[in-house]
């Protein structure tokens, strides 16, 4: 039998969530300003808070921008 846990660890996972729309715009100004994708934002955000979040998955995966 396999070990779930571990495999949930590892890869990405599809999250969808509902927000206000001034939190979108804000994060998508945001995103503007800084030229990174709302994904670091957001995992920056949710890591300050103390989420556990792999120091590997704050990076920019769009061709070309690393």
């Amino acid at each position: 039998m396999k070990n779930i846990a571990a495999q949930t660890d590892v890869g990405d996972e599809h999250l969808q969530v509902q927000i206000p729309a001034v939190t979108k715009r804000d994060l998508g100004q945001r995103s503007l300003d800084s030229r990174e994708p709302i994904r670091m934002i957001v995992l920056r955000a949710l890591e300050a808070y103390g989420v556990s979040v792999p120091a590997d998955a704050i990076s920019d995966r769009r061709k070309g921008r690393r």
